[in-house]
């Protein structure tokens, strides 16, 4: 998307003034200068033309920008920008009209009306009914306005897992002489770390890219080491300095260059030819940022380096104007190969893609429960009431009936072996519909079933004889990985937890070779605080010589993680419970914890953040200003929550939080995650419906951020029912 024309109309729709941004042959001209005698005039154009292309709706400052030099214009109160796109090889054109209005308060809003003008150019063009920068607007091109007469407000932190800006953001500067752009250090530095330590192709690219901007466009200072303290230092003629210590010129080009490479590409969803993209970059008092009086060279370098990318600027130095307008008429065409991009980093390896979606994904799927004929007297029937995940007590008591030549049946409905006189069902968990279930289970089977498991009865244990016993992976269909425990127990007796109830002290119970197969390679993991266990860096070294994949499926407490135990746990290969990628689970349920967190992970230093998940509870005792501090330091830390509401369980009663919303909601709208961000959705309409529950309305930001990516067919009975609270 280029810009080929723009008008101004009066009230009465008199063209009062216009500028054409192509040469002769109707070639888009590389770069305009704008010159009007009145610097207001240029600034105002300049601030109409992003307006036109997207820079908001509502611009009531842009009142004053027109009272002075709308005297010169004759009260300018409509204004229209006539774009292009990019039509090479003989493709036909695509020209669009963008059209606003100044209403009297300065508001400025787009318009629909057909002015009449003498030009019939565009009579034919078609007229947009949004903006560029709107959401589902008609084009997904770039523009970018920079004003270098602003103030240097250069405070500010890139976080882990920094958002791209909004789109209207890029005319930032041209609005807000405040405006804060990408800290320079901070931005290579995540790049840099990225790149070298967790082999990110993209980061590699980006930080390439930013540098060789730098270096390529001002020649005279290279980006090129780092201090002891990761400071980031500069290489100029006269020496080696860090950014601060740069002349303000060289500091502002460098800002400039390093956000432009960011925001450029934002604009884009792949991650090589970054500055290939096309789009226009505004300037206003383009003089002042590159030094032009003294380095004229670096304005031809900018366009050679960015070669798709039209430049429309202001400049009030006559002397500069003058070899600025020269340079203009040598610059017609465009061209896309040049590549003045080097490889200042190169990523060692890369990553190895899965040849088909799910390949390596285990194959215990949800319909394990066969559709079996009606189980005889002497059948053994075990029911899994709710398990998740294969029920390893189930299993063990598959093993020790078959051994003893007994017909199995595995089935989750067992309505079809009221026959059978030995039932055992297993409950994990105490939900609401639990003790339905478990009537109905008693109806059927009577003094035949015995019931077990966590949520019913925390006591009842199997026998040591069957306890010892390798489970029967052959009970649950497609089961391709060993299941359970190497010890149990947790000394940590956290009040949500029935752990230290249930199993008691910490100890150890099983070899790997009791539980894993021999050529099984998969291993899922059931202990409860194994990085607790005195003897853990043996267990993690058996586990690395065996070649183990292991998903530590119950969390591990960062508390005992030791700078041993983490280089040890880096080794393993531990993965998600579908094993499809590489995770390591954590948890972090109070933000009390977070100091020992932010100490913990440094340890953990081989990893990419986005391989580590923490395992993060609500409904419990939090209220909402501490589950904000939680979620919104996990995105700082640039890692992902996995949400799980508390469920009770025997023997522990759940506190009754009666003032959950302690604290204004609005900062919960700024938190998000790219990965987990389905599974994040399950807390944000918890939060939602206990506040409808509270106020008797929704909140309808937070209904916004529900279903702004998933599930947006349900959103009208979700408001229609109040997020499920009343009857539609």
């Amino acid at each position: 998307m280029f810009l080929k024309k723009l008008w101004i109309c009066d009230s009465l729709f008199n063209e009062v003034y216009s500028r054409d941004f192509f040469c002769r042959d109707h070639s888009i001209r590389r770069l305009t200068i704008l010159d009007d005698p009145a610097p207001e005039i240029n600034t105002l154009i300049l601030t109409m033309l992003a307006v036109g292309l997207g820079a908001g709706h509502d611009l009531s400052g842009l009142a004053g920008q027109t009272s002075g030099a709308g005297d010169n214009l004759n009260s300018p109160r409509f204004f229209r920008a006539l774009l292009t796109l990019n039509h090479e090889n003989g493709t036909k054109k695509r020209e669009f009209i963008i059209q606003n209005e100044i209403v009297p308060s300065g508001v400025v809003r787009l318009s629909q009306d057909r002015l009449p003008g003498r030009s019939t150019q565009c009579n034919s063009s078609k007229y947009l009914e949004k903006r560029i920068s709107d959401k589902g607007g008609p084009f997904g091109y770039f523009a970018y306005g920079y004003n270098s007469n602003r103030n240097n407000n250069r405070s500010g932190h890139v976080e882990m897992d920094s958002n791209p800006l909004p789109r209207s953001s890029r005319f930032g500067t041209l609005f807000d002489r405040d405006f804060r752009l990408t800290p320079v250090c901070d931005w290579l530095d995540l790049l840099y770390r990225n790149a070298i330590k967790y082999n990110s192709k993209k980061a590699e690219v980006l930080y390439n890219t930013s540098v060789s901007a730098v270096s390529f466009i001002l020649q005279d200072v290279v980006p090129f080491r780092r201090d002891k303290d990761n400071m980031l230092y500069f290489r100029m003629p006269s020496g080696e300095y860090p950014l601060y210590r740069l002349p303000e010129g060289h500091i502002q080009s460098i800002e400039l260059l390093i956000d432009f490479v960011r925001q450029l590409a934002d604009s884009r969803t792949t991650t090589t030819g970054i500055h290939l993209n096309k789009g226009i970059l505004f300037i206003n008092q383009i003089e002042r940022l590159f030094d032009l009086r003294d380095n004229p060279g670096r304005i031809k370098r900018l366009l050679q380096f960015f070669p798709n990318i039209q430049v429309i600027a202001t400049c009030y130095d006559p002397s500069v104007q003058a070899y600025l307008k020269h340079t203009a008429e040598n610059c017609f065409s465009f061209t896309s190969d040049l590549d003045n991009v080097s490889p200042h980093i190169v990523i060692k390896h890369k990553r190895t893609k899965a040849k088909s979606i799910g390949q390596n994904r285990n194959n215990f799927l949800k319909n394990r429960f066969h559709m079996t004929s009606p189980a005889e007297r002497n059948t053994v029937v075990l029911i899994d009431v709710d398990s998740a995940i294969p029920n390893l007590a189930l299993m063990k008591l598959s093993r020790y009936y078959k051994n003893r030549h007994k017909k199995v049946i595995l089935a989750r409905d067992s309505s079809g072996h009221y026959r059978a006189k030995h039932v055992f069902a297993s409950c994990i968990f105490n939900r609401p519909g639990t003790e339905a279930k478990l009537r109905k289970l008693r109806s059927i089977h009577g003094d035949d079933i015995l019931i077990g498991g966590s949520g019913v009865d925390i006591s009842l244990r199997l026998s040591d004889e069957i306890e010892a016993l390798m489970p029967d992976y052959s009970l649950y269909g497609g089961m391709d990985f060993a299941l359970g425990f190497l010890t149990r127990g947790c000394m940590r007796k956290c009040e949500f937890c029935i752990v230290p109830i249930k199993e008691g002290r910490l100890k150890r119970v099983a070899e790997i070779d009791d539980i894993v197969p021999a050529g099984q390679k998969r291993l899922v993991l059931l202990d409860d605080n194994l990085l607790a266990y005195p003897g853990v860096n043996g267990i993690l070294k058996e586990m690395k010589e065996k070649g183990l994949q292991v998903n530590f499926n119950q969390t591990l407490d960062i508390k005992y993680l030791t700078p041993e135990t983490a280089e040890l746990l880096q080794k393993i290969d531990s993965r998600n419970y579908f094993f499809t990628r590489r995770m390591y689970y954590f948890s972090l349920n109070s933000p009390s914890l977070i100091p020992l967190v932010r100490e913990k992970i440094r340890l953990l230093y081989k990893l990419r953040r986005s391989e580590i998940t923490f395992i993060c509870m609500y409904g419990y005792n939090t209220t909402l200003s501490e589950d904000i501090e939680i979620f919104s330091f996990l995105q700082s830390l640039g890692v992902s929550p996995f949400v799980q509401e508390y469920q009770p369980v025997i023997g522990r009663e759940a506190p009754v939080v009666k003032h959950y919303f302690d604290a204004d909601i609005a900062p919960l709208f700024k938190i998000y995650f790219r990965q987990n961000g389905r599974n994040f959705e399950r807390f944000l309409k918890w939060v939602s419906r206990r506040y409808a529950l509270e106020t008797g309305r929704l909140c309808m930001p937070l209904v916004d951020m529900i279903f702004k990516y998933n599930n947006r067919q349900h959103r009208h009975k979700y408001i229609a029912t109040k997020a499920g609270t009343v009857k539609a």
